[in-house]
């Protein structure tokens, strides 16, 4: 697996859903019978990347650095994000045993959680790759289920107002797309603009686990994978909308439409005066007096003859079709 490698900008990762499903499907057991029981799945195995920002597993301790948001909606009291999380196995065709993963639990609420990464990170300086695995086990109706990584310095509850720089990740509400967007900071104006990708990949949505990778690259580059199998890939600064780079010349918003001007193409030169020798009788057109005919010129053949190599169609009928003749 590509995972990120050790990066210095962003200070919190965070996870954000908006789940919308229907009925709880039965467990593998439940669905395979006695069948099942006679499966013996393989053990999960943790194991370490020590050079990544943040590589999660959900083993030990993953309670402890996973924060469920408490902020609140403006003028209430209820929190905008009640949906409840939870750190356990998948309950729909695991394939692990003992391969735990963050589960949203609360159909139909709002969920928001957030980790904080060991040092800030700068994908501009190292680059970068983001690399997570989503299972939608249950049928979902509408729902994200994206990362966000945050721009530093970040502080109160993690919510849809935080300032992000990156968020990356499937959304399937609509047609449904994988989402790839980042925020700028403009060095004239000093406001920042959220890009989003042109024309993004739509995520499979088939209750499978898949494995959805960004990888930035120092120079500008991008690639987004789906299950390693590379879906897009660009430019920052080239293939999204609004673009970076503003364009060289732009309509001024301030122009206005001369009184006086004239919406015609050409009007008359009223300077213009008809020149002394202009006869009104003479017609548009005249002989061209130093007119020579060219050599080899037939004078009395016709101006059109027939194709020399038409032929007559095999399927041709002259009872049906009439008599036929070559086209000229």
């Amino acid at each position: 697996q590509i995972m990120a490698r050790k990066l210095n900008l962003l200070v919190l990762a965070a996870l954000a859903f908006h789940a919308n499903y229907t009925g709880a499907n039965n467990s593998a057991d439940e669905k395979d019978g006695a069948h099942a029981t006679d499966i013996v799945l393989p053990e999960f195995t943790p194991y370490a990347v020590p050079e990544a920002a943040l590589w999660e597993q959900f083993g030990s301790g993953a309670d402890a650095r996973w924060k469920k948001s408490d902020a609140v909606k403006e003028g209430e009291e209820k929190s905008r994000y009640d949906g409840e999380w939870a750190i356990e196995q998948p309950s729909v065709l695991a394939g692990i045993a003992g391969d735990k993963a963050l589960v949203v639990k609360s159909p139909a609420h709002h969920h928001a959680i957030s980790a904080r990464l060991e040092s800030p990170l700068d994908p501009a300086k190292d680059g970068l790759v983001l690399q997570y695995e989503v299972k939608l086990q249950e049928d979902l109706k509408c729902g994200g289920a994206y990362i966000k990584l945050l721009t530093a310095p970040s502080s109160g509850e993690f919510s849809d107002q935080t300032p992000y720089t990156i968020m990356f990740g499937p959304d399937k509400c609509g047609d449904g797309k994988v989402h790839f967007i980042f925020r700028h900071r403009s060095p004239v104006t000093g406001k920042y603009t959220e890009h989003h990708l042109e024309q993004p990949p739509t995520p499979p949505v088939d209750g499978l686990t898949h494995l959805y990778t960004l990888i930035i690259n120092k120079d500008n580059s991008f690639v987004l994978s789906i299950d390693g199998t590379e879906r897009r890939k660009g430019s920052l600064l080239v293939d999204f909308t609004p673009p970076v780079n503003p364009p060289k010349e732009i309509a001024d918003p301030d122009d206005k439409k001369p009184e006086d001007w004239e919406d015609r193409e050409k009007i008359p030169d009223p300077d213009a005066t008809k020149p002394d020798d202009w006869d009104e009788d003479a017609p548009m057109m005249i002989p061209d007096e130093d007119a020579v005919i060219p050599d080899g010129w037939l004078l009395d053949e016709p101006l059109l003859v027939d194709d020399p190599k038409a032929e007559k169609p095999a399927d041709w009928d002259d009872e049906e079709d009439g008599d036929w003749s070559a086209p000229q």
